[in-house]
This record gives structure tokens, C-alpha cells and sequence, in this order.
């Protein structure tokens, strides 16, 4: 497919998440039709694993081409190190919530709890090592992006913390908590989107 061979390696990628994207929110749609014994907690993050590969792609679309400014035994290393944990993540996930109403024990429920955590530290540590053996330019990009969606983020939350104490809003603090990590990575994404365009 000589179309296909054109398009940089992000957009290729930004294909397959599409792909992927539509894959799991179609079996999640499938399953709610038909009345597959999947429950909610399994719809709600096949669709959301599936939104996020949409999010995912049209970052890659437009993400610049800056396949040189990474060499590629540090990409491969990265891909290693990231891809495992963040299928052991996806995989939890899927029977975390059933699991910790397995287990009666305080302290059995604190590390049942707390292992999609370590997971994301394992997902952390990986990225941590990514910059630190980057380039100055491409070490720049990430450093500056990651600011950026600190301080988007941290504020966002503030933010709502007040509109929380002032009764305009109720979120529940679960859900909030939850959501902060996510909330980092997709502006973190497109904060790198822009930066990267800005340093091309």
C-alpha cells in the first residue's frame, strides 16, 4: 500500500489506534446489545480504553515527524519497558474491582488496592529514563510539556476543589481522585503536541 508506506510513523500509529479504538468500543457496544455477561465496571473501560485510543490518535496525526531526534535503541527500550506494564494495567484493571470484593482482609485489600499504582510507577520509571537519556532538544520538549500539564492539571483541580466547597459542584472525591493521573497524561499530550510543533 504505497498510501499507507507514505505516511510518517506517527500517523501510521495514529491508524492502528483508530483501529484499535474502534474495536473495543464496538465489542463494548456489541456486548451492551446483545447482553453479554460483561457488566458495567468491563463496558465502561472497554469504552474508555477505546476513547482514549481515539484521543491517542489524533495526537499522532498531527504530532510533527521527530523520528530522528530520538535514536532508536532509546525508543525500542522505552516501547519495552512501557508496552508490559501498561497491558499488566489494562489486564488488572479488567478484574480489579471483582477481586477486591473477593478478599475480607484490611491488609489483602490494601495491596489488591494498590497494584494498578505500582503498575503506573512501573509505566513512570520507564518514561523517567526516556528523558534522562534523550537529547537536550527532545529533553526540553518533554520537560517543558510536563509543566505545562502540571500546572493545567494542579490548577484544574484546585479549581474544582472550590467550586466543590462552594456547593456548585459534587464530585465525588473517588471519582475525582481517580481521574487526576488520566487528566495529566491527555494534557500532557496535547501540551507536547504544541511544543513539539513550536520546536520543529
Amino acid at each position: 500500500m504505497p498510501a499507507f508506506e507514505s505516511l510518517t510513523l506517527c500517523r501510521r500509529k495514529a491508524l492502528f489506534s483508530v483501529i484499535g479504538g474502534a474495536a473495543l468500543m464496538a465489542l463494548a457496544w456489541l456486548a451492551y446489545l446483545r447482553g453479554w455477561p460483561f457488566g458495567d465496571h468491563l463496558l465502561g473501560l472497554l469504552t474508555g480504553i477505546g476513547v482514549g485510543l481515539w484521543f491517542a490518535a489524533a495526537l499522532l496525526w498531527f504530532t510533527p515527524d521527530m523520528s530522528d531526534a530520538v535514536p532508536k535503541r532509546l525508543a525500542r527500550r522505552y516501547q519495552r519497558e512501557m508496552w508490559p506494564a501498561m497491558t499488566a494495567y489494562v489486564l488488572v484493571m479488567l478484574g480489579w474491582k471483582r477481586l477486591l470484593g473477593l478478599v475480607d482482609a484490611t491488609w489483602l485489600k490494601v495491596l489488591i488496592a494498590l497494584f494498578p499504582a505500582l503498575l503506573v510507577l512501573w509505566v513512570m520509571r520507564a518514561f523517567v529514563r526516556y528523558v534522562r537519556d534523550s537529547d537536550e532538544m527532545q529533553r526540553r520538549i518533554e520537560l517543558e510539556s510536563g509543566s505545562v500539564a502540571g500546572l493545567v492539571t494542579s490548577g484544574a483541580y484546585l479549581s474544582a476543589g472550590f467550586l466543590q466547597s462552594a456547593s456548585l459542584i459534587d464530585i465525588p472525591s473517588k471519582v475525582a481522585m481517580i481521574w487526576v493521573f488520566p487528566m495529566l497524561c491527555m494534557v500532557y499530550g496535547i501540551a507536547k503536541l504544541v511544543i513539539g510543533r513550536r520546536y520543529q
